[in-house]
């Protein structure tokens, strides 16, 4: 696989952030170096002062420049950086943790066997959101693992720490950084094609999404993940129908699911693929109320329902992701850089003779 940066448009201020976080890393400018003045950089950059002063302002808050007395602006000191990892976390998994390890393992297997892993004097546990106010807090660690913080709070931190191969996602993947994760496109294909090779040409196919979701975070997930159905969609040949839920929102998902049986066609069955066990119920109360049998008239799959049968009753077709296993590669490369690892997932409660299983 090859993974490359996006593309798109980049402002003229963000250019010259970019350029000279390059030279801070190349020693091209080290610390304590002065900045070219403002009407220096207007001329190199053939732009306006305004751009001037936005991009340097930038820089200022993230602390890689300082304004001195002496006049001027000059590279701040290099931190120092301890032989320390840092964990992003959510808040309620720092409660968590303050409160009782087992809590913490228990609200989230990914942490806490990191937790059980890495010595308490080799780790510091941050909180997303303090992250997210003042990303110069990680300048000082060696190791910086999150799977937390969106695309966005991602490339704002990696300009202030000035080094990206200090960062190690955790079941996330950004181009040109470390990461163990599963592939959430290449688990989603292997759902759908699971389905799709089993059920006839006829059925209907719905996939599920929900792009309103609230979290940032999310959005690689579900892009991911919508992408690798519509891949084995492609596959197989089949025409499928994107259905959008909103968050926290009944009777308007009620209605797209409606509108999706409606174009049933008599008792040809219908397939929905969803990027989240958080569908499940919305799902399942749709096809009782009209009478309809799961894996007869319906067939669904979703993400980490492995408990589905507990919690409901009935065994849901679902990918798998063993968080322990990511922990454990993850803490094998703590302090090594290079590091690009997808590790295996599993597909649960398939409805056909053949189970399928995904390494």
């Amino acid at each position: 696989w090859i993974m490359t940066a996006e593309t798109g448009f980049v402002p003229k201020y963000q250019k010259i952030i970019n350029e000279l976080h390059a030279m801070l890393r190349q020693g091209v400018l080290k610390p304590g170096d002065k900045l070219p003045s403002r009407e220096e950089l207007v001329e190199r950059y053939g732009v306006t002062r305004a751009t001037v002063n936005r991009a340097v302002g930038e820089l200022l808050r993230e602390g890689l420049l300082k304004a001195s007395q002496r006049g001027g602006t000059f590279v701040s000191d290099a931190p120092e950086i301890e032989e320390k990892a840092a964990f992003i976390v959510h808040i309620e998994l720092l409660m968590a943790h303050l409160a009782e390890w087992n809590s913490a393992l228990n609200f989230y297997s990914m942490f806490g066997r990191l937790f059980q892993l890495v010595p308490e004097e080799k780790r510091q546990i941050l909180n997303v959101t303090d992250v997210q106010r003042a990303p110069e807090i990680l300048r000082s660690y060696r190791r910086i693992l999150w799977n937390n913080l969106s695309r966005e709070d991602f490339e704002r931190a990696v300009r202030v720490v000035g080094d990206r191969s200090r960062f190690l996602l955790l079941n996330r993947y950004y181009p040109d950084c470390d990461f163990v994760s599963i592939n959430h496109r290449q688990a989603a294909f292997d759902l759908a094609d699971a389905f799709l090779a089993n059920l006839p040409e006829n059925t209907l196919v719905g996939l599920l999404d929900m792009p309103f979701v609230e979290e940032r975070s999310n959005r690689l997930v579900w892009t991911e993940r919508r992408t690798g159905f519509m891949d084995a969609c492609e596959k197989h040949r089949r025409f499928f129908r994107l259905i959008e839920f909103k968050q926290h929102n009944d009777p308007y998902n009620r209605e797209q699911l409606a509108e999706f049986d409606a174009r049933r066609s008599g008792a040809s069955p219908a397939l929905l693929l969803s990027s989240s066990a958080e569908m499940t119920g919305a799902v399942l109360n749709f096809l009782k109320e009209r009478s309809y049998r799961l894996n007869r008239d319906y067939f669904y799959g979703d993400f980490d329902n492995e408990e589905s049968q507990q919690h409901s009753g009935i065994a849901i077709p679902t990918v798998v992701e063993n968080f322990r296993h990511v922990a454990e590669v993850a803490y094998d490369y703590l302090w090594e850089t290079g590091c690009r690892v997808f590790v295996p997932h599993q597909l649960r409660n398939l409805p056909f003779h053949e189970k399928k299983n995904n390494t």
